[in-house]
């Protein structure tokens, strides 16, 4: 059996969470996901990564620590806590077994849990440094690179190198000629298989090699969502419940 994600024992999941891939994905370390979460192929995490509400492209280097898609709290609010608007939080306990919530997006307005109207997205060949917060509704552009403990909260466009608080551009990655062409030829499309023998440590000579490839009819890589199920209780725990 063809083997879709390495390290799926590192993944967790809140409430009935889904991850869906394309294979392969590969996880370093745990993985927690807080909503239905979908990743292209040849995407890394690394270790103690959060992901609240995004989806990941293809050939991502998501850095150790990062948290992607991440909600807020209220600022206007009587509180912070989550108590006034998430019932599940704390009425598992007698004590708040009978309080009520206010909806945050009551009447259509704007919800401290959103920064924007959709999750983030993180585009293909991106690289997020350790301990990058993406908050939601941001879009980060294909081939960007954002620098480690930087703060998403705009969107930030292909091929830059991005930081700070809050991330800002600070560089162009590439020329704006060669980003053009890489973003018109869509490399990430590709598996490392049909891309052996490209230059990539040249990226002018490598768009010179790899048009005649894809103008020749050079096939994508399209293996399709796979969703990765929740791991199986152990024997030994079944054995628990039933007792």
């Amino acid at each position: 059996m063809v083997e879709h994600i390495r390290g799926a024992q590192h993944v967790h999941r809140v409430g009935s969470s889904r991850l869906l891939v394309e294979p392969p994905v590969r996880v370093l370390g745990r993985l927690l996901l807080r909503s239905d979460t979908r990743v292209g192929c040849f995407t890394e995490f690394g270790q103690h990564v959060e992901v609240q509400a995004a989806d990941i492209g293809r050939y991502c280097e998501i850095g150790n620590n990062s948290t992607v898609g991440a909600t807020g709290h209220p600022l206007t609010w009587m509180g912070v806590s989550a108590f006034q608007y998430k019932k599940a939080t704390w009425g598992w306990h007698p004590a708040a077994a009978e309080s009520q919530v206010i909806d945050p997006e009551a009447g259509g307005r704007q919800s401290f849990r959103s920064v924007g109207p959709d999750r983030a997205w993180i585009g293909n060949d991106v690289w997020l440094g350790a301990g990058v917060v993406v908050l939601r509704g941001v879009r980060i552009g294909d081939g960007c690179i954002v620098a480690a403990n930087a703060v998403v909260t705009r969107d930030l466009p292909p091929y830059t190198i991005c930081g700070g608080l809050p991330a800002k551009v600070i560089k162009k990655r590439l020329p704006d000629e060669l980003r053009d062409e890489l973003l018109d030829l869509q490399w990430w499309r590709y598996s490392p298989n049909a891309l052996a023998g490209i230059p990539f440590d040249d990226p002018a000579a490598a768009v010179a090699a790899l048009r005649p490839r894809i103008e020749a009819g050079l096939e994508p890589y399209d293996p399709g969502l796979v969703e990765i199920p929740r791991p199986e209780a152990s024997s030994r725990r079944r054995r628990f419940l039933r007792g």
